[in-house]
């Protein structure tokens, strides 16, 4: 009898961890799942990164607890979001995660209001209820089981941070609400993060593809449901990996994600939206259709090998870490444990490196390359980074004025959001910031000019969410230049904004 019982306990053990195994995250990001409408967030996710930048929307749904979700400098309760799942849920289960960072205290979310809706993203919301959360704990909530297509969260306060709020995961539990959806064909053409994609069937019903961005292939190898999972490789860059995406109940949009080579544990996002259904041909063509023929191979046009070395502005030492190499075309992430980063890359005439290493100032350079190095193959420069500690001077470079002017050139606006990031980052952050001339000209204007172009500099950054008191300005005019004023391609390094860390 005993034995019969423990049998009887185990069939109902096992019945509640199939059921439990059954259960779908309707809003991760494999699931199909898109955040449609977002509050301030810290940083923003970048559309052509293979990884989820951490502390944006998206690291909410990447089902990972270490990476989540931070509001944006100087924003404040009620954060809302609405997310729009890939088809009609039954949810009976949404969780927290809010293990979050223990050097910020009081920073995780605390009150939450959920509502939910089947009509559209923006009218027919009804509650689900409002929630406390725990501090650094899964918070697991039961409800009954609602139809749901778009969820709408709202954070209203967290433990006491004055300044941050965070939530590491977001997670609704359930099933699908129809047992077999619609078949709707995915041919045709759509528009991605990473240009247009066309997507065909073979005469075998087999569906492949290629895309405009670096002349790239596709291959779908598994449809289950609306779930398409595929390979991809570039020709222009010879990069590779993987993807899975899901089409949405009207059969409009493929939403989900994609890494490189065979590691699935990192991943960026690709969301696509339909255009026509007739797809483009496709070079790919002739392999996808016709195996026995052989596609006939192009001239190789021969690879670029470029040498970028990290060096600590004051201790002259290499810099490792992972820095990201952009082309007119072609994005290529290149990591380095000791500082030198070397990838061959397909040939282009100017290449832009963007650092992002802990602890040190944010760099974007732009090379021209010159024909001497188009004709070896080969490039390199050196690149130095300034380090993030209190006395550090730290050149602004490209925050440009019109000449004898102080209104803000366009171009200025990807430092100044740099600069932004890192004072959004560190908080506790005091800066100088100061204005530099050339010696052409009255010495008093250029005393003038220098500080109302700091003023400008900071006028912006209170106008993008920062506390004005952190920001002190001082003008020097002419009496500080880094470079020779005999002439104009010298003496234009002296028209400069500096940055002074004053504490971290």
């Amino acid at each position: 009898m005993i034995h019969k019982h423990l049998f009887i306990l185990g069939l109902f053990l096992l019945s509640i961890m199939a059921s439990k195994a059954e259960s779908i995250n309707a809003l991760s990001l494999k699931n199909g799942c898109v955040a449609v409408q977002k509050p301030s967030t810290f940083f923003t996710a970048t559309i052509h990164s293979p990884k989820i930048n951490e502390w944006s929307v998206n690291a909410m749904q990447d089902e990972k607890n270490h990476t989540g979700w931070c509001s944006g400098a100087a924003s404040r309760v009620p954060y809302v979001f609405v997310f729009e799942l890939s088809e009609d849920f039954i949810i009976n289960t949404i969780s927290f995660n809010t293990f979050c960072q223990k050097e910020y205290p009081g920073i995780s979310a605390k009150d939450i209001k959920i509502e939910y809706s089947i009509t559209t993203a923006k009218t027919g919301f009804l509650s689900a209820g409002n929630f406390a959360l725990q501090e650094n704990a899964e918070n697991i909530f039961t409800i009954t089981g609602v139809k749901v297509r778009w969820i709408k969260l709202t954070i209203l306060s967290n433990f006491g941070n004055p300044q941050w709020t965070e939530l590491m995961e977001f997670k609704a539990l359930g099933e699908y609400a129809v047992a077999k959806p619609k078949t709707v064909s995915i041919t045709g053409i759509w528009d991605s993060d990473f240009d247009w994609v066309s997507i065909k069937t073979n005469p075998n019903n087999e569906l492949y593809g290629c895309y405009k961005w670096s002349h790239g292939e596709l291959y779908i190898k598994k449809v289950e449901r609306s779930t398409f999972t595929f390979t991809w490789k570039q020709n222009d860059d010879g990069q590779q990996g993987w993807g899975v995406v899901v089409l949405n109940k009207e059969g409009t949009k493929l939403n989900g994600i994609w890494g490189l080579n065979n590691d699935t544990t990192i991943f960026g996002c690709w969301a696509l939206s339909k255009k026509q259904s007739t797809p483009y041909d496709c070079p790919n063509d002739l392999i996808a259709s016709k195996p026995p023929i052989k596609k006939i191979e192009e001239p190789k046009i021969p690879s670029l090998n470029v040498m970028i070395e990290l060096v600590d502005r004051t201790s002259k030492k290499t810099v490792p870490g992972k820095i990201e190499l952009y082309t007119k075309s072609n994005f290529y992430p290149i990591i380095s444990e000791d500082g030198m980063y070397s990838a061959d890359i397909k040939s282009d005439s100017v290449i832009i490196i963007k650092t992002a290493l802990t602890n040190y100032y944010p760099t974007i350079d732009t090379f021209k390359l010159v024909a001497q190095e188009l004709k070896a193959n080969y490039v390199s420069h050196s690149i130095e980074l300034s380090k993030l500690e209190a006395g550090n001077n730290i050149l602004l470079n490209n925050i440009l004025f019109n000449r004898t002017s102080y209104v803000l050139l366009p171009s200025s606006t990807v430092p100044l959001k740099q600069l932004i990031s890192v004072l959004n980052q560190y908080p506790t952050m005091l800066i100088e910031l100061s204005g530099h001339t050339d010696n052409q000209g009255n010495a008093k204007q250029n005393l003038k000019l220098s500080q109302q172009r700091v003023e400008t500099v900071k006028a912006y950054l209170v106008e993008n969410g920062v506390n004005g008191d952190r920001i002190k300005t001082v003008g020097y005019g002419s009496q500080y230049p880094i470079s020779s004023n005999d002439g104009e391609l010298t003496r234009k390094l002296n028209r400069r904004v500096e940055l002074r860390i004053i504490t971290m």
